[in-house]
């Protein structure tokens, strides 16, 4: 009676899940998915206009009330309205949680509260993140969490969840570096980060570990103990990449190794994605249905692949949490999920609705993703393979049966069809992000296919098994043989990586593209999405090759940041120049991509002069019949040389009280907006005088109301 009612029971539960998962008309799901995010989208870039809640809530009632009330014909227009509504209201709600100011210049506070991460980074000072329970000033920030750069040290190495008390000085958060560029401000804001600043102490434990948020600070801890024992492991700078696919955690990778791999094509490697997700779980899939059917007291009772896939999604949930749960990791999870789900009712594994899905529960946790290059290239990237494998199996249906037994693959045509298959996807992949990495990047690998057709098996094969056997008998202290496999097959395809990212045709770069290339991006994976036709395709393509061609956008002559104290001039498109500052930086890298340079490509140095009373840096011009000229930039301390500046047409760097007394420069900046606009880019424009216009543009207006 047990059996029997176990069996019912199941029955029912697969029926079920069967209901549930249906292809019924994907296209529907899909389209209320995109009406979903374009809600979302709606409501972010329509800053400053406010709807009350309660206003929303009774509109979205109203709507809901109609798509049960009134006919069909009707209905069909209310329910994509109410969706749209919901992404607006959801994206709204995050917004209201957010701080509705920031540290307006720098603070020495003293304050204290409870860690949530700590970053230990190679060759950079740790970074700590903590949650402020007291705080000597700025107390909005109280309840909410700042990251503090910490070259001071610590009495004792905290936990997370544990209390720490310190002294600190507190800064407005970055935005963007670079004119129209990515706020990183924001980017902080939303992840849940109010503030900045460095240590001036060192960090005191106060307490030992608190009870909110156990199961994350658990977590937390379990990731940087891992990360621990994966370097103790495996040497750097193979080290800080074996930690970056098993916890997501990128601080201990090499600058060298992390540039090489993005060169080759193998940056998606570094971000936990469904490759990594979809490995992972594969590897615990076949081990178990393995470990199930050589035992026959479950075998016969209980389908070992059915439950197989049960024990795999319990290591994708692991491995969730272990990763950091980054926009990618979840969308790779809710995926995971959903094929682990076809697999138990016999459906197909992966198709668009499960992207659709994925992208709706991701969307409604957190909005703000909609802006991620991960979220965008994650997305484009997995719909890019679905409609190919749509389209293969469209072709495979209609060509014509092999009825011979001959033509059966034998094992060097399975290896050719594998390798094969590894290419063609790293094509498509590529094809479908390269837009987006263009945008956001600026860089587009070339090599990334052969770098793909060797990686990805070794990943497959040789990588993640290990990494889960690791993982798995680290609890024994055994993790040593399987750490070792790993670093063969990470050192493997870092050396093919720096070989091919040496070629100095390995990658494309190129100036910023205008955000029409974004919007066409988004457009034609629409088109494709609701249309999927091989005349939609090819109208979307047609559109991505216009836009990348028509698309023309500037980038500035000279960048200026640090109060004027750094100062950076676009050489042409294979060379630049600097002054100030500190080199190799994330600013250099920022600038580099701007121009379209490469990150391994050195800086020259620009010429500057200094006295007690100014600093002259000449920045030199190509004009349009090829002679060089040259315009001075004065960094100027003193009245009198303001004037004198100004006088002889030099940019002039100096305090906002010396505004009223310049005449004659060809451009007045303050030294004041500099540090509060972030870093301001010029542009010359050829006149028919012998003065060139300089225009100006901040790299964040929308703080100063411009």
């Amino acid at each position: 009676m047990v059996t029997a009612t176990f069996k019912l029971d199941q029955k029912k539960l697969i029926t079920g899940l069967r209901l549930a998962t249906s292809p019924r008309e994907d296209w529907r799901l899909i389209a209320l998915v995109l009406v979903f995010a374009g809600g979302t989208l709606l409501k972010f870039l329509s800053s400053g206009f406010e709807l009350d809640s309660g206003v929303l809530a009774l509109t979205f009632a109203v709507l809901a009330l109609g798509c049960i009330l009134v006919p069909k014909e009707l209905r069909s227009v209310l329910f994509p309205l109410a969706i749209c509504l919901l992404g607006y209201t959801n994206a709204q709600f995050k917004l209201d949680q957010l701080p509705n100011q920031s540290v307006a210049r720098e603070t020495f506070v003293e304050l204290s509260g409870l860690v949530t991460s700590i970053e230990y980074r190679t060759n950079r000072p740790t970074r700590l993140t903590m949650q402020i329970e007291d705080i000597t000033k700025e107390t909005w920030l109280l309840g909410r969490k700042v990251r503090l750069t910490v070259r001071t040290g610590f009495k004792t190495t905290p936990l997370a969840g544990q209390r720490v008390s310190l002294k600190a000085v507190l800064s407005q958060p970055p935005g963007a570096i670079v004119p129209d560029g990515f706020n990183f401000g924001r980017y902080n804001l939303f992840k849940g980060i109010a503030g900045q600043g460095f240590a001036v102490t060192e960090v005191a434990v106060e307490s030992g570990l608190q009870t909110p948020n156990a199961l994350q600070n658990y977590i937390e801890n379990a990731r940087s103990n891992l990360s621990r024992r994966v370097l103790d492991a495996i040497e750097q700078p193979l080290g800080g990449v074996a930690v970056a696919l098993l916890t997501g955690q990128r601080q201990y990778m090499d600058a060298a190794t992390a540039n090489n791999l993005r060169d080759a094509g193998l940056a998606h490697l570094l971000a936990i994605s469904g490759l990594h997700m979809g490995l992972l779980t594969g590897v615990a899939f076949f081990i178990f249905e393995l470990l199930f059917a050589a035992i026959n007291a479950i075998s016969l009772r209980v389908t070992p692949r059915k439950l197989a896939a049960v024990f795999a999604w319990v290591v994708a949930v692991i491995y969730l949490g272990l990763s950091g749960a980054s926009t990618s990791t979840i969308r790779a999870f809710i995926m995971v999920s959903i094929a682990i789900v076809a697999v138990l009712t016999d459906r197909r594994v992966l198709s668009l609705r499960s992207v659709a899905v994925a992208g709706f529960v991701i969307l409604l946790i957190s909005p703000d993703s909609i802006f991620s290059s991960g979220f965008q290239m994650s997305f484009a990237a997995t719909i890019g393979i679905v409609v190919a494998y749509d389209y293969l199996q469209l072709w495979r249906q209609h060509r014509p049966a092999e009825t011979t037994p001959y033509n059966r693959p034998g094992p060097i045509r399975i290896v050719l069809l594998y390798l094969g298959g590894a290419a063609a996807t790293s094509l498509i992949a590529q094809l479908a992000v390269g837009p987006i990495a263009l945008y956001h990047f600026q860089t587009f690998s070339l090599v990334g296919i052969v770098a793909n057709v060797v990686a990805i098996p070794l990943m497959a094969f040789v990588v993640m098994p290990a990494a889960f056997l690791g993982i798995i008998f680290s609890s024994f202290g055994l993790e040593q043989p399987f750490m070792a496999v790993m670093e063969i097959g990470l050192f493997l395809i870092t050396t093919m990586a720096e070989m091919l990212a040496d070629h100095p045709n390995s990658i494309v770069t190129t100036t910023p593209y205008s955000n029409t290339l974004l919007l066409a991006s988004g457009v034609a994976i629409m088109l494709i999405l609701l249309w999927r036709s091989t005349v939609t395709l090819l109208a979307a393509l047609s559109l991505l090759v216009i836009t990348l061609i028509t698309d023309d956008r500037r980038p500035a002559d000279v960048l200026i940041s640090g109060s004027g104290n750094i100062i950076a001039q676009q050489g042409g498109t294979e060379a630049a120049a600097i002054v100030g500052g500190r080199r190799n930086g994330f600013r250099d890298d920022a600038w580099k991509r701007y121009w379209g340079i490469r990150i391994s490509e050195n800086l020259a140095k620009l010429e500057r002069s200094c006295d007690s009373r100014a600093c002259k840096t000449i920045i030199k011009f190509v004009t349009s019949t090829g002679e060089v000229t040259t315009l001075p930039i004065v960094v100027s301390r003193s009245l009198g040389t303001t004037r004198q500046a100004c006088g002889a047409g030099s940019i002039v760097v100096a305090s906002y009280t010396h505004r009223n007394f310049c005449r004659g420069a060809a451009i007045f900046l303050a030294s004041e907006n500099i540090e509060r606009y972030g870093p301001v880019g010029l542009w010359r424009h050829a006149t028919g005088s012998d003065k060139p216009t300089i225009n100006y543009k901040w790299s964040n207006p929308v703080d100063k109301g411009s």
